[in-house]
Formats: structure tokens, C-alpha cells, sequence
């Protein structure tokens, strides 16, 4: 929970900063440079919250293909899974699959970095050994995150998303990414 709090006050500290850069317009005497298409891979945890008991964090991995139109929109696919499974007190979660679609509105703070929020349906495929089924839930999601430009094409992102939400056995859950990844500039 505290590394969601410090991702999220980060990213609305950066959209709040950001309106001032915005209404002066971008540019800083160089141009943006975006070339349409784009693939990435990331990595991080999915950070697993049923009523009744402790944060379950399993490892995941996805890939993504995306389409920037202009420097503040993009459409994003995303595909991933579980690298490794985790339990609290017994109790254990794996990543079977998670994927989603999003609409990106980016907003450019400098040319070398930007802010970013999604919207879009994710969902995921999920094992629980208690009881021991798997389980597909998908969900309206949400994130935010900041890219930065390393050059040649290539960037860095982080971000929080919410990837699944629904019930196991009766008790609520909500799954959600914090991840790390890099991009590739088509």
C-alpha cells in the first residue's frame, strides 16, 4: 500500500506541475520526436488485495504494442503473465495471463520526459489455491505514469494500473500493476 501511495502522489505532483508547462506550449526549440508505432516490455508485481487478508505480490511480465497519433495521444495493447507466484500465511496467487487496452494522454513536461494517465478494460486470468481454481475477472482500469527518452527510440517507463477486480469465493479483490519497463520507437 505504501508503494502505491508514494506512485500515485509522484504522478499527481507531476500533472499538477505540468499545467503550467502546458499552457505555454511545447517545444523547447526541438521537435518531438514520435514515430508512431512502438513495442515494449516491462516487469514488476502485481499487487493482490482480498478483504480478509495480507497483500499478496506475485512477479509478472508483458509485452505491448502501441500507436502514438500525436504528442498526446496513444492506443495501447498489452499481453502478459506470471513470473513467479507468491503467498501470505498460506495463502498463494499466480498470473496466469493479464491483458489490456488503453486509450494514453500524455502530457509532455520537457522534451526528454512526459507524464502519462490511461483508461481502458483490462482483465486478468488468476490461481488461488484457496479454493484451488482459476478465475477470469475484467475491469474498467486506470493508470498513470512518466516516460523518460533515452534517444535512438528508446525510453523508460513506470507505472500503476489497475489490472482486475471481482470476488473469490464471496470476499472482494482488486489486482493492481506496478511495473518498470522500456519501449522501442518504430
Amino acid at each position: 500500500m505504501r508503494k502505491q501511495l508514494i506512485v500515485i502522489a509522484a504522478v499527481t505532483g507531476g500533472v499538477v506541475s505540468a499545467s503550467a508547462f502546458a499552457q505555454s506550449g511545447y517545444g523547447y526549440g526541438q521537435p518531438y520526436d514520435y514515430n508512431h508505432l512502438y513495442l515494449g516490455a516491462g516487469f514488476g508485481e502485481l499487487i493482490y488485495s482480498e478483504d480478509g487478508l495480507n497483500t499478496i505480490n506475485p512477479t509478472i511480465g508483458y509485452f505491448k504494442v502501441g500507436e502514438q497519433f500525436n504528442p498526446y495521444l496513444a492506443v495501447e495493447a498489452r499481453v502478459g503473465t506470471g513470473v513467479s507466484s507468491a503467498q501470505s500465511n498460506g495463502y498463494s496467487v499466480n498470473v496466469n495471463a493479464l491483458y489490456s487496452g488503453y486509450i494514453k494522454g500524455i502530457v509532455p513536461l520537457a522534451p526528454q520526459f512526459s507524464v502519462y494517465g490511461l483508461a481502458g478494460l483490462s482483465g486478468a486470468n488468476l490461481h488461488r489455491n484457496y479454493p484451488d481454481y482459476d478465475s477470469t475477472d475484467g475491469t474498467f482500469s486506470l493508470g498513470a505514469g512518466a516516460e523518460f527518452k533515452l534517444g535512438g527510440g528508446a525510453s523508460l517507463d513506470a507505472e500503476f494500473t489497475r489490472a482486475a477486480s471481482g470476488t473469490n469465493a464471496g470476499y472482494n479483490y482488486t489486482a493492481d500493476t506496478l511495473t518498470v519497463g522500456v519501449n522501442w520507437r518504430l
